[in-house]
């Protein structure tokens, strides 16, 4: 099978599409398909024509991550064509006044729906009923990252003592990141000694430059641009506790990798968050900044309780979400288009 992969583009401003849609490519050859990506260029990079992509390379099917990027490009293709929805997709772009007229045409004239856990499916048939018996769940892969890179402590000079919550992704409203720089206050204020580090592209200026104004005005906060995929690893290892603040997610990324490296992590309890993260079995869910600042410092206080919740994380991830179940229901959903 030719399976043209679309990514949102620049790459280098949606690194968790990206890697998601690297993953696909490379599961699919590891079982005989020819694929190739469309839109992974960075910024500056080549641009190329859709449709000549198309023409040249003949894909038995094209799939398109994220609807409202890149599946409104398909939109009239006569090729079987299917879609992964994002987190943005389904609790932002789809209830947008602008945007979700378009992003539903995209889910109606789509073979096949692609959604990353049941309560998405679910979300979708309520919003959206002509796309109800063509959706898939397609359950995301959890992969082990590297732990070769640059480690956090030795490039920041970050004492060994001193308790790092890191916080990666990109850096944008729906992302939450002014919520944990409020939280580091309070830390402080708490005598905990503790860093903050958000890490990830910029990809709204206006909130970026927000962001990084606020994390300049709080004592023990960094906002680093996004980390290269070679270093993420060593950055997660080194973090004591990884944090997911944003409004709405789909399956994040970030918790799920963090998750394979048996670091603790708490999120932002909101749907997407709720079907990876069991509270206080498999990692922390906080409603708002104060039940946020209590759980750091719980775990900040009893290292034991960080560390057990990391062996269960891994443990359950590894359970749940092997590559094996990633690639198998994505054929499926390929072979129903």
């Amino acid at each position: 099978m030719k399976v043209l992969l679309l990514t949102p583009s620049p790459s280098h401003l949606h690194l968790g599409g990206m890697a998601t849609v690297a993953r696909y490519r490379e599961a699919l050859q590891g079982c005989g398909h020819l694929c190739e990506l469309f839109g992974a260029t960075g910024e500056g990079g080549l641009k190329q024509s859709l449709e000549g992509t198309i023409g040249r390379f003949r894909p038995d099917i094209v799939h398109a991550h994220d609807a409202a990027r890149t599946g409104v490009q398909l939109l009239g293709l006569r090729s079987p064509w299917v879609v992964s929805l994002s987190g943005e997709d389904l609790h932002q772009d789809l209830l947008d006044s602008d945007r979700g007229p378009l992003v539903g045409e995209v889910m109606r004239r789509a073979n096949r729906v692609l959604v990353p856990t049941p309560e998405a499916a679910a979300l979708v048939e309520e919003r959206v009923p002509d796309a109800v018996g063509k959706l898939d769940v397609v359950p995301r892969a959890a992969t082990k990252l590297a732990t070769t890179g640059t480690d956090l402590r030795r490039s920041l000079g970050i004492p060994h003592q001193r308790f790092i919550v890191f916080l990666p992704g990109g850096i944008r409203p729906i992302k939450g990141q002014h919520r944990a720089i409020a939280v580091a206050g309070l830390l402080r204020a708490a005598g905990a000694d503790v860093e903050l580090i958000i890490a990830g592209p910029d990809q709204d200026a206006t909130y970026a430059a927000a962001v990084r104004a606020q994390g300049g005005q709080q004592v023990g906060v960094r906002v680093l641009p996004a980390l290269s995929r070679e270093r993420m690893g060593a950055a997660y290892l080194d973090a004591d506790v990884v944090l997911n603040t944003s409004l709405s997610e789909g399956a994040a990324p970030t918790i799920l990798e963090a998750g394979m490296l048996g670091r603790p992590v708490i999120a932002a309890d909101v749907p997407g968050n709720r079907e990876l993260i069991r509270h206080k079995e498999t990692g922390l869910l906080f409603g708002n900044e104060e039940d946020l600042a209590k759980q750091i410092l719980a775990l900040y206080r009893n290292r034991a309780a960080a560390g057990s919740l990391g062996v269960r994380i891994r443990e359950d991830f590894h359970r749940r979400f092997p590559p094996e179940q990633e690639i198998s229901t994505l054929l499926s959903a390929y072979a129903a288009a």
